[in-house]
């Protein structure tokens, strides 16, 4: 049995969630990087609706970001099952405790999306 720290789960995670994304572009690339200043000025719950507006290469930080958020062990997992307009909802009655946790672990993910997709980036 392999006992991982929480950042190498992140960091495992973040990994395989780039090499499934495919191509990473420039302005993907980017996007990413700044995913973490939407968070500090606008708010998790906010820069969540955000993404999910976005065109479908944006929208998959959406779905990464809550993937990480709801699997086991981390501030949101109850909210696994739900659809998307249920997992924001959420945002809406959480605990400020619980926004809380969810943002510094959103913010601890992206530290390595952005890290990988800058790597992993096709050069134009």
């Amino acid at each position: 049995m392999t006992i991982q720290t929480k950042q190498q789960q992140r960091a495992e995670f973040a990994l395989k969630a780039i090499s499934e994304t495919g191509e990473i572009s420039e302005e993907i690339a980017n996007f990413y990087a700044g995913a973490p200043t939407m968070i500090l000025t606008n708010g998790l719950g906010q820069t969540m609706a955000f993404l999910l507006s976005k065109k479908e290469k944006e929208k998959r930080l959406f779905k990464i970001i809550k993937k990480w958020l709801t699997t086991e062990k981390n501030p949101l997992r109850e909210l696994k099952d739900k659809s998307d307009i249920e997992f924001l909802q959420a945002f809406n009655v959480l605990l400020i405790l619980d926004y809380i946790k969810a943002q510094t672990e959103a913010l601890r993910l992206l530290e390595w999306l952005k890290r990988y997709a800058k790597a992993f980036e096709k050069k134009q």
